[in-house]
């Protein structure tokens, strides 16, 4: 039997002793307060996970280490391997979620916005920042928002969302990949 354990984003916060603030909610946050809010923005590859057992004053949490290979970086100090940590993970038979904090599986491949901030995610928005790198039935390659919904530009980002009648087009990793390098050059 497996104990699932969800654990409020405001009680990781309080346990750091880091002070309540509006980083603790989860607001849209668009593509130019992405840019202008990560450290490092890269292109990367999940290619270890670690959860394990912390301990945080008198309380215990699972904090789950990913490794990520990157292949591109667009912000930030270049490197080849870049370690993060996210609050929640499985360590046995305890699983700790926390809502909006973004998991990865060994493989996945994402354009990643990152925060040099001590937060439950070091993903900008904790899970905005992410943009999963998909395959088309053709092999070119597309990023799509965090929840897996298609963009055809970078104002959707952060956006309310929409239905459309017609099927909305996706984003290509290297058109995207030509406005982040559009916005970082600028700034």
């Amino acid at each position: 039997m497996r104990l699932l354990q969800r654990v409020d984003l405001g009680l990781w916060i309080a346990l750091l002793a880091i002070p309540a603030t509006a980083d603790a909610q989860v607001i849209p946050v668009n593509f130019l307060e992405l840019v202008a809010a990560a450290d490092s923005i890269v292109v990367a590859e999940a290619i270890d996970s670690r959860p394990e057992w912390v301990t945080t004053g008198q309380s215990r949490v699972i904090v789950t280490r990913i490794t990520f290979r990157i292949t591109k970086t667009f912000k930030g100090t270049e490197r080849l391997l870049l370690p993060l940590e996210f609050l929640g993970g499985t360590v046995g038979n305890v699983r700790q979620e926390v809502s909006g904090v973004p998991t990865f599986d060994i493989g996945d491949r994402a354009v990643l916005f990152v925060t040099g901030t001590r937060a439950a995610s070091p993903i900008v928005g904790h899970s905005q920042g992410r943009f999963p790198i998909n395959i088309a039935p053709d092999g070119s390659e597309y990023v799509t928002l965090a929840d897996k919904r298609a963009f055809s530009s970078v104002n959707q980002i952060g956006s309310p969302i929409t239905v459309s009648s017609v099927a909305i087009p996706t984003m290509t990793l290297s058109a995207f990949q030509a406005r982040i390098e559009d916005v970082v050059n600028v700034q």
